[in-house]
């Protein structure tokens, strides 16, 4: 655009603003490059219209694509009260009602080494063997990993599909335990852990173990031992308390037992015991007595370790009379289409699947928001209002021929048949919950015809607007980028046309302010010159009046 002009000043030219004319010549260029720039702002604003009606078009063809003639029914399954499992639509069920029992949930597998006093205990160096799946997997343990920490760290670091940990039983004397559990459910996350170490305290998932006597509250001196071979299947404390005292092997002495699971019962030492001889207690442990005397009220523990503290098994859920099994506990193979979540086993519970009447009203609701935003949007984008600024589109005909099209094939659909109806003034619609409720029940064909026919009246007019290239948005967009173009193109060439004058109108005023210098600087010469001619025949003149 051509900037403004210098000040230009002519001598003896008073009342002349040169200026100010040069000023009026640029200011007159840029009235119709003004105007151009309008017309430019306009088509853009047009375009951002366009674009959001092309928006409101995308979302009511999202909002009618449930009503399409084929469409699969919406459905919904439910369990009956206290079920064991929550249902969920996955795909297309059968409506119908289905017997399920949980026979069986899936469970990952999880194994614990024998007990240890401490998470720092060291289990020697060496090799251990995690076989997952059939792929055996080798840790190597070494001065620097050679701790339960440190080997929980090196099998997680491996990645192999376990997870290792240190857990804190709070079982006697030795609570610590490093525990390794499948990082999937089922039996095929099954795993076996084997072991090569030397120079400490080997792991052992093979095998159960009883760990030593906690000597709890203990007055008398002999010593209790309690060994044998751990056949229970939890890993669990054995509390024994002395009810009736005295000297081993002498007196006859009676002991109390407890243990976590609830397991309880009483140990008759002899008055002829012989010091060490095994005493059955329960689950194949054994106690012994050294030599010495127990007191009443004494008491000591053991801690009883079993390496299998979970199995790897898959869910067993049986629908009527076919069982099915899963490795998950998310079933999806129980009843097609449905998904069965899991969350426990008990008797047989049913599944309902019926028509989901809650989704059918949401995307009827959702097709009516969708529709009156269109349709408003359209109004305020075309129609102009008294007193108000024209609108981006204003007169836009194919644009108003899509919302007028729109509505005159829904006004071939019997559109009460979906709870819906229309103002009259407005052209908005509403939605009735309960009415479409209502006729879904007494004419479920009928809604489903009114549901086709409105994305039969709507599908093509939406469709076709949206085409790529050719559709409605499209060629508009086209056409007023060409027109913005072209203008932008005019504005550029008007402005170089106007820099071009101003340019010719400051070289001619500078020729001119030249020539003003010029013959104002002679006329100075001139009246100099006279000047000096006068004061020399003045001074001439009194020297021959002097002579005389």
């Amino acid at each position: 655009m051509a900037g403004s002009a210098n000040a230009i000043s002519l001598p003896n030219y008073a009342g002349v603003n040169f200026t100010q004319i040069l000023q009026s010549v640029i200011a007159a260029g840029q009235v119709p490059i003004a105007a151009l720039q309008q017309e430019v702002s306009g088509e853009t604003l047009a375009i951002s219209t366009l674009g959001n009606i092309s928006g409101d078009l995308t979302s009511l063809q999202n909002a009618i694509a449930p009503f399409q003639s084929g469409s699969a029914t919406p459905l919904s399954a439910s369990a009956g009260a206290g079920a064991p499992f929550s249902p969920s639509v996955s795909g297309t069920p059968v409506a119908g009602v289905y017997s399920v029992t949980v026979n069986q949930m899936a469970a990952a597998q999880t194994s614990a080494s024998q007990g240890y006093a401490s998470n720092t205990n060291t289990v020697g160096t060496g090799t251990i063997t995690v076989t997952v799946a059939g792929t055996a997997h080798n840790i190597a343990i070494n001065s620097g990993n050679n701790t339960l920490g440190g080997v929980a760290n090196a099998i997680n670091t491996a990645a192999i599909g376990v997870t290792a940990q240190v857990v804190n039983t709070g079982l006697a004397s030795n609570p610590y335990r490093l525990e390794i559990t499948s990082n999937s459910t089922g039996s095929a996350g099954a795993f076996t852990v084997s072991t090569s170490l030397s120079g400490g305290t080997a792991l052992d998932f093979a095998n159960t173990e009883v760990g030593p006597v906690s000597l709890d509250s203990m007055t008398g001196s002999a010593s209790p031992t309690v060994g044998g071979t751990y056949s229970g299947t939890l890993s669990q404390g054995y509390h024994f308390k002395v009810t009736s005292g005295g000297t081993v092997g002498t007196d006859p002495i009676t002991i109390a037992y407890t243990s976590d699971s609830g397991e309880s019962g009483t140990i008759n030492v002899a008055s002829n015991y012989t010091t060490g001889t095994p005493l059955t207690v329960a689950d194949g442990l054994t106690l012994s007595l050294g030599a010495g005397t127990l007191n009443t009220s004494d008491k000591f523990s053991v801690a009883a370790f079993n390496p299998d503290v979970a199995s790897a098994q898959n869910a067993i859920v049986q629908v009527g009379n076919q069982i099915v099994t899963s490795a998950s506990n998310n079933v999806t193979n129980a009843i097609s289409g449905l998904t069965l979540n899991l969350s426990g086993n008990s008797g047989t519970s049913t599944v309902t699947v019926s028509e989901d009447t809650v989704t059918q009203s949401n995307n009827i609701s959702s097709f009516v928001t969708t529709y009156n935003k269109i349709m408003t949007d359209i109004q305020q984008a075309t129609q102009a209002r008294p007193q108000a600024a024209a609108p981006p589109l204003d007169a836009n005909g194919p644009v108003e021929a899509v919302a007028l099209g729109m509505q005159v094939g829904l006004g071939a659909v019997n559109l009460s048949k979906l709870g819906i109806s229309v103002d009259g003034k407005t052209g908005q619609m509403s939605f009735d919950s309960t009415a479409f409720s209502s006729a879904l029940a007494s004419d479920p064909t009928g809604v489903q015809n009114a549901s086709n026919q409105v994305y039969t009246a709507l599908n093509g007019i939406v469709t076709g607007a949206l085409a790529p290239n050719t559709g409605l948005v499209a060629s508009q967009n086209t056409s007023y980028n060409g027109l913005i173009s072209q203008q932008n193109a005019q504005v550029a060439t008007m402005n170089q046309q106007l820099q071009q004058e101003q340019n010719q109108l400051l070289g001619e005023y500078a020729q001119m302010q030249a020539m003003v210098e010029n013959y104002t600087n002679m006329a100075q010469l001139f009246s100099d010159s006279s000047s000096s001619s006068s004061s020399g025949s003045s001074s001439g003149g009194s020297g021959l009046s002097s002579m005389a």
